[in-house]
C-alpha cells in the first residue's frame, strides 16, 4: 500500500484538518504491514499514512507530503503546496493562505501555457506570413498590414507571460505567509523558544529555511509592538538673570514677612 489513501468525499471541510479531535482519527496499526504508527499515523515501516491528520485541506486526500523546487513541501496526491502535519492542528488562516497559494500556482500555470502556445501559433503565423509574401509579392501596403497580423500572437504571448510572473508573485507571498503562521503556530506550541532545529524537523525543511522563518517572525513580532510614547520636553523662552535674581529676593522677602 502506497502513502495516498483514498480520496474523502467532497462534504469533507477543512475545519476536520484543523481540528485537534481529528489529529486523533487513525488506526492503531498500519493495515499495510502491521507495523507501529506515530502518534500522527505515519508508519516507520513502510512509510504509509493514516488519519485525519495527513488529510490534504485541498484536494481532502490522505497523504504524505513530500519536497518541491519551492524549498517547501508539497501534497503526493494533488501536488498543491502543504505544511507537514504536528502535533499542533493546523489555523484556518494557515489553510486559506495555502488554498490562495494554489488558486494563484493554478492561475500562474494556465497563464505559463497560453504563452507557449501564442508563441508557437505566432512563429507558425509568421512563417506562413513570409511563404505568401514572397510567392503572391502583394502592395507593400498590404505586406505591411500581413507582418503586423502575424505579430499579434507575439504580443498575446508577451501579456500571458507577464501575467504568469504577477500569480507567480502573489503564489510565492500566500506560501510564505501560510509557512509564517505555521512556525508562529509551532513557536507558540512550544514554549515561546524554539530552536532552529527544532522547527526545521517539525517543518521538515533545513535549518537556514528555519532560521529565515524565525527571523521573520521576529521582525513582524518588532513591527507589530505598540511604539512608546516620545518624550514630552517643554522649551521656554531663556530669561534674563537679573529678572531671575529679582524674582529670587522678592521671594525670599515674601517668605520672611510671613513669618510669625
Amino acid at each position: 500500500m502506497s502513502g495516498v489513501g483514498q480520496l474523502a468525499p467532497a462534504a469533507i471541510g477543512a475545519e476536520r484538518v484543523t481540528s485537534p479531535a481529528a489529529l486523533a482519527a487513525r488506526p492503531d496499526a498500519c493495515s499495510a504491514c502491521s507495523g507501529a504508527l506515530d502518534p500522527l499515523g505515519h508508519c516507520a515501516n513502510c512509510g504509509a499514512v493514516f488519519g485525519e491528520a495527513y488529510r490534504c485541506p485541498l484536494c481532502h486526500a490522505i497523504s504524505d507530503v513530500e519536497a518541491s523546487k519551492t524549498q517547501y513541501t508539497r501534497c503526493r496526491a494533488c501536488g498543491g503546496p502543504r505544511i507537514p502535519p504536528s502535533e499542533s492542528a493546523m489555523s484556518e488562516a494557515e489553510v486559506a493562505c495555502l488554498r490562495d497559494a494554489r488558486s494563484e500556482q493554478l492561475r500562474a500555470g494556465a497563464f505559463r501555457a497560453g504563452s507557449g502556445f501564442a508563441f508557437a501559433s505566432g512563429g507558425l503565423s509568421l512563417l506562413v506570413t513570409l511563404l505568401v509574401l514572397l510567392v503572391t509579392s502583394p502592395a507593400p501596403l498590404a505586406q505591411v498590414a500581413a507582418l503586423l497580423a502575424s505579430l499579434v500572437p507575439f504580443a498575446l504571448a508577451f501579456f500571458a507571460l507577464r501575467s504568469a510572473r504577477g500569480h507567480a508573485r502573489k503564489f510565492d507571498a500566500a506560501l510564505q505567509q501560510a509557512w509564517l503562521l505555521a512556525a508562529s503556530r509551532l513557536v507558540s506550541a512550544h514554549g515561546g523558544q524554539p530552536s532552529a532545529k527544532a522547527i526545521a524537523q517539525l517543518l521538515r525543511v533545513d535549518e537556514p529555511r528555519a532560521e529565515l522563518l524565525l527571523a521573520e517572525l521576529s521582525v513582524q513580532d518588532f513591527i507589530a509592538q505598540p511604539a512608546e510614547p516620545p518624550a514630552r520636553v517643554r522649551v521656554t523662552e531663556l530669561t534674563d538673570p537679573a529678572d531671575l535674581a529679582a524674582a529670587e529676593e522678592t521671594t525670599r522677602g515674601t517668605s520672611g514677612v510671613s513669618r510669625p
